[in-house]
């Protein structure tokens, strides 16, 4: 009798912890008819896991539902109590009841790990699935021979997600089984946490968020989760409510973690001395930190403290030197710093050949390949940038460079495309009126240049890139009179830059080569930099078959513009026909 209420005790006390630690718990979503087997599809990839009949004994039938339902929610509360009403003072366990044990036990330790195990575990050797499958986990390996023939076998193989090692190929097969899991328990904590890690690693912050806000709900004071937790409203921009989570977790200031979370968000919202601050006393704790050596060189890129950033980055090449952020550190300081535009593509491309489909490495790559007007691993900004917008299509950089690979390769049409795209989004900036105004003239938009740019430049009259895009436009859709009356009334009064593109334009409008190269030679007095009059001039002599004064002129505008690789193929060109 007495081992009667003691056993009513013990489910009476798990059913009230579960229900304080996961208010979740009572929400169990209707279950189909009894000998009905629920099947979930994975529509994208036409997969389908079945799930088992609820007629059917499984492995841990004879355990109290209540426990069971604890270890499967697999919150360290809800753990607890399970084990607590598990428990047996004899010791004398069933043999499902062990591996239950173990199974909670290897839980506690792999995936909440700052967590007190507050039961004894017994020993258990016997080869069994559920473990197995726990230790495959561990060695970065998805164990898909467990059968699914319940929620702990479905779920436990896709521990796999929280080790680093584990590759995209491991990755992929864990989602649909954290799915059936949630279809069978949607109020999981355990299977929410692997959805968001799996989320996480694959990418997508949002969705990884939306997963993890819901195991914070239930579990705000275990440290892995409040830290991870953070980590994701980090990377979701959400940085003031990341900031009030961080300053409850409990730890002192000194504690690594809180210091490199507050670190990470300091350098998001570019409080760069902040964040080297934090750095350096995460460093003074972890001086061999590697990945933190190479964060306080990324501070030192943002500040342009070059000198020192190089120190760090030689010091880390020591120990890796295939890094993916080393690779990208190391061609900004190439390109930006040391000015190595060759030095900096080859460290690029390096990347991209070990990390084909990154982003990051790719959007760099976009940028030299547009800087140089040359391909940067084979292929040009667009081409690089397409990989970028097929899963970003609004990702306005992206956008930005394929836009100057387009332009580059004269591929107008899609360049117009993209252009409206840029400027329907708001994106305002004088280069891209200019941009867009030189490809509507080449699709032979002449009026729509005209009618936008007039606007843009009554509301930046001082802007002289916008004024210049204005005359362009104008010397387009105007008779020759009134723009040379134009062009002539705002000459005396025009800075010298701006004085030079106007003399530039006027020659187009000179019908004699005199007058021609009169106002070419006047504007390179404006401005001796001028590459436009520069390069005109190495076109007229260039046709009258004069070409050492082409060459000359041409020698001016590569040193005016070093990156540009068809300027220079000109000139290679135009020294072999000199020789």
């Amino acid at each position: 009798m007495f081992k009667s209420y003691a056993s009513g005790f013990r489910i009476l006390f798990l059913l009230i912890a579960i229900s304080l630690c996961n208010p979740l718990f009572a929400a169990k979503k209707k279950k189909k008819a009894a000998d009905e087997v629920v099947s979930l599809e994975e529509s994208a990839k036409g997969e389908t896991i079945k799930l088992p009949a609820t007629n059917k004994k499984t492995y841990f039938y004879k355990v109290s539902p209540e426990i069971l339902a604890g270890v499967e929610i697999g919150s360290p509360e809800s753990l607890r109590a399970a084990m607590s009403a598990i428990r047996n003072a004899k010791g004398d366990y069933e043999e499902n009841e062990k591996v239950l044990i173990n199974i909670s036990t290897e839980i506690m330790k792999y995936v909440w790990p700052s967590e007190k195990i507050s039961w004894d575990t017994p020993n258990f050797s016997s080869d069994n699935i559920y473990l197995g499958a726990v230790y495959m986990a561990k060695q970065g390996v998805f164990d898909s021979s467990t059968g699914n023939v319940d929620f702990l076998s479905i779920l436990l193989p896709s521990l796999v997600v929280l080790n680093p090692i584990a590759s995209p190929s491991v990755l992929a097969q864990c989602e649909l089984p954290i799915r059936s899991a949630l279809a069978i328990r949607p109020e999981s904590v355990l299977a929410q946490y692997l959805m968001a890690v799996l989320k996480d690693r694959n990418g997508s912050y949002s969705e990884a968020c939306d997963y993890m806000e819901g195991v914070y709900k239930v579990c705000p004071t275990v440290e892995e989760v409040s830290l991870y937790y953070v980590d994701l409203l980090r990377k979701n921009g959400k940085y003031d409510k990341a900031l009030g989570i961080l300053g409850s977790v409990n730890g002192d200031s000194n504690d690594i973690r809180i210091l490199k979370q507050n670190a990470y968000i300091a350098f998001e919202k570019k409080d760069y001395s902040s964040a080297e601050l934090y750095v350096a006393r995460v460093l003074q704790q972890a001086p061999n930190d590697l990945e933190f050596v190479l964060f306080r060189a990324k501070i030192l890129i943002e500040k342009k403290d070059y000198i020192h950033a190089v120190s760090l980055l030689d010091m880390y090449a020591r120990q890796d030197n295939t890094s993916l952020d080393y690779l990208i550190l190391r061609a900004r300081v190439q390109l930006d710093w040391s000015k190595n535009t060759a030095a900096a593509t080859e460290t690029v491309e390096k990347a991209l050949q070990l990390y084909p489909n990154d982003k990051n490495a790719l959007m760099f790559a976009a940028r030299i390949s547009s800087m140089t007007d040359s391909p940067v691993a084979g292929k040009y900004a667009d081409e690089l940038t397409s990989r970028i917008l097929e899963s970003d299509p609004e990702n306005l950089e992206a956008l930005t460079y394929a836009l100057e690979g387009l332009v580059q390769r004269e591929n107008w049409q899609e360049a117009y495309t993209i252009c409206r795209k840029l400027v329907s989004a708001g994106t305002m900036t004088s280069e891209l009126v200019e941009k867009y105004v030189t490809i509507c003239i080449k699709t032979g938009k002449k009026q729509e240049a005209f009618d936008y740019v007039r606007k843009v430049y009554d509301a930046n009259p001082s802007d002289e890139i916008i004024m210049q895009a204005y005359v362009l436009a104008y010397c387009q859709v105007g008779n020759r009179d009134s723009v040379l009356r134009y062009l002539d009334s705002q000459i005396a009064s025009a800075s010298p830059k701006m004085k030079s593109y106007l003399l530039y334009r006027r020659s187009y409008l000179q019908l004699t080569e005199n007058n021609i190269l009169a106002d070419l030679r006047s504007s390179l007095i404006s401005n001796p930099r001028n590459s436009d009059s520069l390069f005109r001039l190495y076109e007229i002599y260039y046709d009258k078959q004069d070409y050492r004064k082409a060459q000359y002129y041409l020698r001016q505008v590569v040193a005016i513009n070093p990156n540009d690789s068809s300027v220079k193929k000109l000139n290679e060109a135009l020294t072999k026909l000199i020789q």
